[in-house]
């Protein structure tokens, strides 16, 4: 990712309808206290029936509000502003800020309706603002890159250091009452158009020493770093929810109460709240770091057959090329102990049916495992929705739909729902246990290989999709020179 220059404001106002989104961006380089008093405050309804739009304020974060390389946004709190719109019937206008303490001051100058940003529920800010029940929690650390020297292994050992923070409340309150105890301790705030990406990134580039961060922003970044890793933690976890002023509109916090507890009766807000954190639990940094270096050394030879194979089916180039490293590392020549072969490790009797003659070759293989993988998809019931439905035929790829379909039953007889990924990647494990697997249909599998499976892939594909541009042919043939 590349970091903006330093001293860029962007505030980007975001109209989202029913899930369509239209961006427009304000000149950068702008004092980020003007932009915020550019806001227009907002009028006074009486009722929320009366309410035009639902105008929430949040700041640039990978887990709050951010946008991609091929323009699209994302984050947590995005998502679920945009289900709460559509739950009250709203579109919904995001006023993006570059830090947590504009993001409060919109609330309180009555610029926004509700801050959408991992606000922290601490005791200081309950008595300013009221919050909707928790949907994430966080832990304030000290990041390091360890390729650049030791573990600071306390306060203590930050003083004389380079260490970076960009504004955050629970931070700064942190960190100025260290320094009572610890005189030496300075740091460098970044509140202009630096987000926590941008800050973790000088660090892993040597530019920076130390910078104070949260978990979950912490965990995010190592799957681009994986130099980066925890020194320590500064404070005990803290409840992450949404603010509204105090003592107004009791109506909308009342509906965001309805709103939160009909997410979390469904499952959609573990769904969505897995969607961004699960696929990087227990990442591997050794891991994650062969992968960027094998994508440089080894994905150009094989990026137009995954490209070509995108066009034979519906599914992401990068989703296949992630596959493809999971599966043999990108190496042509993989053989497995159980006799799968080639860049996608195909069985033989799929290969015979996919009329693969050839598994190691890869102009064979990987359109093939391409039309198995979508085959696999369109074979789940309807109702499954994305991206659960990707996952499961992933998790298919590997163990077999019988296997996947014994798992989707233990969901139900467990009251989860088989239809959600992260309910059946629970059950999937539990094929392996004695006092379970005699009970299924398909009876014994190694139900803990496919769990691992899709999430080092959702790992995999999430770092080619940062890297690695979308691949529209359409577009690229406009683009051809005329003969």
């Amino acid at each position: 990712m590349k970091a903006r220059p330093e001293g860029v404001f962007l505030t980007v106002l975001t109209l989202a309808v029913l899930g369509v989104v239209s961006t427009s961006f304000r000149s950068p380089g702008m004092d980020g206290s003007l932009a915020l008093a550019e806001a227009p405050v907002l009028p006074e309804v009486d009722r929320l029936e009366d309410l035009k739009e639902l105008v929430v304020a949040t700041y640039l974060a990978p887990t709050t509000y951010l946008t991609e390389p091929d323009g699209k946004t994302i984050g947590l709190d995005h998502d679920l502003a945009l289900s709460f719109g559509r739950f009250l019937g709203k579109p919904v206008r995001f006023l993006v800020l570059d830090n947590l303490d504009r993001v409060l001051q919109a609330v309180n100058s009555h610029r926004a309706h509700l801050a959408a940003a991992a606000v922290p529920i601490t005791p200081d800010l309950e008595d300013q603002f009221a919050f909707s029940p928790s949907y994430a929690q966080r832990r304030p650390q000290v990041a390091y890159n360890v390729t650049l020297g030791p573990a600071p292994s306390s306060p203590g050992d930050l003083e004389g250091h380079s260490l970076g923070v960009v504004p955050d409340p629970v931070h700064m309150d942190i960190l100025k009452k260290l320094r009572q105890q610890y005189p030496e301790l300075a740091w460098r705030t970044y509140p202009r158009g630096n987000v926590d990406l941008d800050l973790l990134q000088r660090v892993y580039e040597g530019t920076l020493r130390y910078a104070v961060s949260d978990s979950n922003l912490i965990a995010v970044a190592r799957t681009y770093w994986p130099d980066l890793h925890v020194a320590f933690d500064l404070g005990p976890p803290t409840q992450l929810a949404w603010a509204f002023p105090v003592n107004e509109r009791p109506d909308l916090l009342n509906s965001a109460r309805q709103f939160f507890q009909s997410l979390r009766t469904s499952g959609e807000l573990d769904r969505q709240v897995e969607e961004y954190y699960g696929k990087r639990a227990g990442q591997d940094p050794e891991n994650v770091m062969a992968f960027i270096q094998t994508t440089v050394a080894r994905l150009p030879q094989f990026s137009l057959l995954f490209k070509q194979a995108q066009s034979l089916s519906s599914l992401d180039w990068r989703l296949l090329a992630a596959l493809g490293y999971q599966e043999s590392h990108w190496d042509n020549n993989a053989l497995s102990p159980t006799g799968v072969r080639g860049i996608m490790m195909l069985t033989a009797d799929t290969a015979d049916r996919l009329h693969v003659s050839n598994r190691l070759d890869p102009r064979e293989s990987i359109p093939a495992a391409a039309e198995y993988l979508e085959q696999l998809r369109e074979a789940l019931p309807e109702r499954i929705p994305e991206p659960d439905r990707t996952w499961m035929a992933l998790a298919a790829y590997n163990v077999g739909t019988a296997h996947l379909e014994d798992a989707r039953i233990l969901a139900q007889q467990r009251h989860l729902n088989p239809d959600r990924w992260t309910d059946v990647r629970s059950t999937l494990p539990l094929l392996s246990l004695p006092s379970v697997y005699p009970h299924t249909r398909w009876g014994f599998a190694r139900g803990g290989e496919p769990v691992n499976f899709v999430d080092n892939i959702r790992t995999y594909y999430d770092i080619l999709e940062r890297y690695e541009k979308p691949y529209h042919p359409l577009a690229e043939i406009r683009a051809l020179p005329p003969r």
